[in-house]
């Protein structure tokens, strides 16, 4: 895993690379940006996507019950399932059934009141990705694990800790479901970067903000966060990965 300092001077050449000049962005100016952007992305979800999310994206996909099908096999019976920015909880219908108890965390409040409305049992907490590392009473408490459609959110320099993370709310061998959105899967490129502080892989549209990074930089951030892949399989844009907490 990159040090902060390595990984701050691999952005800037990344930068550079990808404008052709001498651009060079101060740590200090990136980070108020991309907390500019995360906070956009959180009040969109709060009073604009929280309200219809369901009716627009509320499918689950056959890759993505295949995958979430597993992970309720491979958990302990009657154990712990974490789903981290678990948006409105369509999957816990199915974790339920399948006699497993739930979390759920998401940084957006809205999206959680939609995901209580359904399933007011399931206990919920607002936490974003990037805070689960800070939340010491979920280490090492869950049997299982889905991130679904939310890595994408989620900037490079966080990719380590927010991994590390989702790895360390899990017991030795619990399976985890993850999706991540590629470069090499976009059905279409990825606009040109015109903004300077953004890198490449990075779009910032309609005030949210997406990263599609490489699919040997995801392999290469989950393993060293202590995840081993049992099964991948590209579908819907995504890269769906089964793992292992090593």
């Amino acid at each position: 895993t990159l040090s902060a300092p390595s990984l701050r001077s691999v952005l800037i050449r990344l930068r550079r690379r990808a404008y052709g000049r001498w651009m060079d962005v101060s740590p200090e100016d990136r980070r108020k940006f991309l907390a500019e952007r995360r906070a956009a992305s959180v009040e969109r979800f709060d009073t604009v996507h929280s309200l219809h999310y369901d009716s627009s994206y509320g499918a689950i996909s056959p890759t993505q019950a295949l995958f979430v099908a597993q992970v309720t096999a491979l958990a302990r019976r009657e154990g712990s399932v974490l789903d981290a920015a678990c948006g409105t909880g369509k999957h816990w219908a199915t974790l339920l059934s399948a006699g497993l108890r739930v979390t759920g965390v998401d940084q957006s409040a809205g999206m959680l009141a939609q995901a209580r409305g359904k399933h007011p049992e399931v206990a919920t907490r607002v936490l974003g990705l990037q805070d689960i590392g800070a939340a010491a009473d979920l280490r090492g408490q869950f049997d299982g694990l889905l991130c679904i459609d939310a890595l994408e959110c989620v900037p490079p320099e966080d990719w380590p800790a927010v991994t590390a993370a989702l790895a360390g709310v899990l017991v030795p061998g619990a399976p985890a479901y993850v999706t991540a959105e590629i470069v090499e899967l976009q059905s279409a490129p990825l606009p040109a970067a015109t903004d300077p502080r953004l890198v490449p892989g990075e779009v910032v549209e309609g005030g949210g903000y997406y990263y599609c990074p490489r699919r040997d930089q995801v392999r290469d951030w989950l393993v060293s966060a202590g995840f081993g892949v049992e099964d991948q399989v590209d579908a819907e844009s995504h890269w769906h990965l089964l793992l292992t907490r090593r």
